[in-house]
């Protein structure tokens, strides 16, 4: 990808997704190479749509990668939230407002189109290497060095490793947590479909009891993104039984006709699971640092993970300027980090909860939303504003979620 030498970066970076070349780029513009290292045998993302809040948003067109998204964003014009059996729109709130208020727009793409984005910009610094191909199997350091060793006998030593190799972290595990994360009984289908007159240019929640679906226009606004997910407690999570399509149907089988059209074109090959972790200090040890969903995993509820990462990014970049010694700044790096991290993390599931209560619950919700209106902005400054607004203390989720060990994110449907 680059023309850095093997054995010149300063910095191995495990995890070639959203937060490991992110965290490539914004170090190689402060001057500093790095090498990043993915264990599948070609570069891509598994997914579809990604919401790209403000915060990340003011990001990307620091570190240069706003250029190569400009054809493929979308930016839509509304956020709404609406009862899923009636349609009924419960709240709005008009993103147009959001670059005067935050300095930059809420954009929608795909997960694909970013990462694209993200490779383009970090080879243009010609300070990134990117190898595929190398599946982590220990991690070994000493006063001065940090080495990767890899299943295929290689390895790579640089000042410092930087585990950004997602929720299953191998890297995490090394550093002695090999806890699984923790799954929802929420079951997830996703799908993408060209777009029709009947869905506006809107970041759209249709919510019901234990049920809901989220979609927005992609690709430049020729698609739209899907995302069905429901309660399933039949069977453990993750097994055959749990969260079927049959299942999926009886969920949605009083959804409105604009949901029920669209969940028509859900990959129904593939069901996800969700997982998380609780909020957890100690995302270093030595040389060897975590970031993003390998140090703070995340629901999608609050649409943070890859803004989080992220932020990840651009804060060690800074901290690691001009720096000596790489991992002198590690400890600084968390401080600055953990506490909004640690809100995120809450606060993902409680809005998971606050969006699947039962029927009379949502008539309190709705009624509560609906007063406060255009207001609830102020609620998010914290999130999208530039982070001088101290984090939030967020109650303990109700929702208890059980370790999963052994089962992949993405499960494939049987013949």
């Amino acid at each position: 990808m680059s023309a850095v030498a093997q054995g010149s970066a300063r910095v191995a970076v495990i995890g070639c997704g959203i937060g490991g070349i992110s965290v490539a780029l914004a170090l190689a513009r402060k001057g500093i190479a790095v090498h990043v290292y993915e264990r599948a045998s070609e570069i891509g993302e598994v997914g579809a749509g990604l919401q790209v809040g403000p915060n990340a948003g003011r990001i990307l067109g620091e570190l240069g990668v706003l250029d190569h998204l400009t054809v493929r964003a979308v930016l839509p014009d509304r956020a709404v939230m609406r009862a899923i059996d009636t349609g009924e729109e419960i709240i709005a709130i008009d993103l147009a407002s959001f670059p005067d208020r935050y300095g930059s727009p809420y954009r929608v793409m795909h997960r694909g189109d970013l990462l694209s984005g993200l490779l383009k910009a970090a080879a243009e610094t010609g300070l990134v290497a990117v190898t595929p191909g190398k599946e982590l199997v220990d991690v070994q350091q000493d006063t001065d060095s940090a080495t990767a060793i890899f299943a295929d006998g290689t390895s790579a030593t640089a000042e410092v490793v930087i585990g950004a190799d997602g929720i299953r972290s191998r890297v995490r595990a090394l550093l002695g947590d090999d806890s699984p994360p923790l799954a929802s009984n929420y079951v997830i289908y996703r799908g993408t479909f060209p777009r029709t007159s009947e869905f506006e240019n809107a970041v759209t929640l249709q919510t019901g009891p234990h049920h809901h679906v989220m979609h927005y226009p992609i690709r430049g606004g020729q698609e739209m993104n899907l995302v069905c997910s429901f309660r399933s407690e039949r069977g453990p999570v993750g097994s055959d039984a749990w969260g079927t399509v049959e299942e999926l149907e009886e969920a949605f089988a009083a959804a409105n006709p604009v949901v029920r059209s669209a969940i028509g074109h859900l990959e129904r090959s593939r069901k996800w699971v969700q997982f998380d972790r609780e909020p957890r200090a100690g995302w270093s040890e030595g040389r060897v640092l975590l970031v993003g969903d390998a140090a703070h995993a995340a629901h999608q509820y609050f649409a943070q993970g890859a803004c989080q990462a992220l932020e990840d990014a651009v804060v060690l970049a800074d901290l690691a300027a001009g720096a000596d010694d790489l991992a002198g700044v590690f400890t600084k790096f968390e401080a600055a980090r953990y506490p909004r991290t640690r809100a995120v993390q809450r606060g993902s599931r409680w809005w998971g909860e606050l969006t699947h209560v039962d029927e009379q619950a949502a008539v309190a919700r709705d009624a509560m939303l609906r007063l406060v209106g255009g207001r609830g902005l102020d609620h998010l400054d914290w999130l999208y504003g530039d982070a001088s607004l101290p984090a939030p203390e967020v109650p303990d989720s109700q929702d208890v979620y059980e370790p999963l060990s052994g089962t992949d994110r993405v499960l494939e449907r049987k013949p």
